[in-house]
């Protein structure tokens, strides 16, 4: 029996390269699927590490449309992410998106899965309007939606929920001689025990729910689903409890006005930031009341018996600089 090509964008990644590793190691999945990954690069240590690994390594510009339907030829399954950050513009992150949704038409994908978000515009009633990176994923999810129409393309959305890794790779928490007398601090417009923060070990939990969503027993029940990837939910005062009891060092939350964070902040990044972490505070990530649903996307963790990472063990294996 043939192995079912799953295309996996942003091969060399944190989200694309967690699914591409939970595959290879997952005999389950390693059985059903014969792996592809898309990068610009293939010449990359990374890429051809996974070469290395019987990943197939395609080249693709998602600038280029024609290069993504040639890349996703003969794919049954697509995992595509886009990355808002790269080029800090909302048009092109969503043209890049609408260009993939295309090209999984054209090439007779079976199952996307895309990596999306909420619109924090809509969410918020126009109270939000600067979270263009969430914005556009959300964009991009409808287009899927609009064009998928009688080509009987399932599509499911995957929503990562906040990078864990943002505490200590972009040093959220950090030690700073004028805060705390130097105690390693994470400073938030949030409040300390009742803003919910979905948080995600994004290196191996991308794939932990990917993973899920492609082997669900009845795959048709995913369409049009959005997936709430969450390794786990926390108050800003318990994530600092337990990074610290993990690491052995004592963390402090500082909780400040929204307008004192937006100071903190590089102009160019400032109200999108903002506006993101406010939507954090007051609408929980997903929409209000969302942490009490959580449930309802971990069904799709159950038939493999998946289990997430907690705070605690990434942490564990994080590298901090305090």
């Amino acid at each position: 029996m043939s192995k079912k090509i799953l295309t996996v964008f942003g091969a060399t990644g944190a989200q694309g390269g967690s699914v591409i590793r939970t595959v290879l190691n997952n005999p389950t999945l390693s059985q059903q699927f014969a792996l592809r990954g898309i990068t610009r690069n293939k010449s990359s240590a990374k890429a051809e590490a996974l070469a290395a690994k019987g990943v197939e390594i395609a080249v693709a510009d998602l600038n280029k449309p024609s290069e993504l339907e040639t890349a996703l030829k003969g794919s049954y399954a697509v995992f595509a992410v886009t990355n808002f950050w790269e080029s800090m513009s909302k048009d092109t992150e969503v043209a890049q998106g609408k260009a993939i949704a295309d090209a999984c038409v054209a090439a007779g994908v079976k199952h996307a899965v895309f990596s999306s978000l909420l619109n924090v515009t809509k969410v918020s009633g126009g109270k939000l309007t600067h979270v263009s990176h969430f914005d556009g994923k959300s964009d991009i999810a409808e287009y899927f939606e609009s064009v998928k129409g009688k080509t009987g393309m399932l599509s499911t959305y995957f929503m990562p929920g906040f990078y864990m890794s943002n505490f200590s790779d972009t040093k959220m928490i950090n030690s700073n001689p004028y805060v705390n007398n130097g105690t390693p601090t994470l400073t938030m417009p949030w409040d300390g025990e009742k803003t919910q923060v979905p948080l995600l070990s994004t290196e191996v939990d991308t794939g932990t729910y990917v993973a899920g969503i492609l082997s669900y027993p009845n795959p048709a029940e995913l369409d049009g689903k959005y997936i709430q990837a969450v390794s786990e939910w926390v108050t800003p005062n318990k994530l600092v409890s337990e990074v610290g009891t993990a690491i052995g060092k004592e963390i402090k939350f500082n909780q400040v006005p929204e307008d004192v964070f937006k100071s903190f902040l590089p102009p160019q990044t400032a109200e999108e930031l903002t506006d993101n972490m406010v939507f954090v505070r007051d609408y929980s990530y997903y929409g209000l009341g969302s942490e009490k649903k959580q449930s309802e996307s971990d069904k799709v963790l159950q038939p493999l018996g998946l289990k997430t990472q907690s705070l605690a063990e990434w942490a564990k294996s994080a590298k901090w600089d305090f």
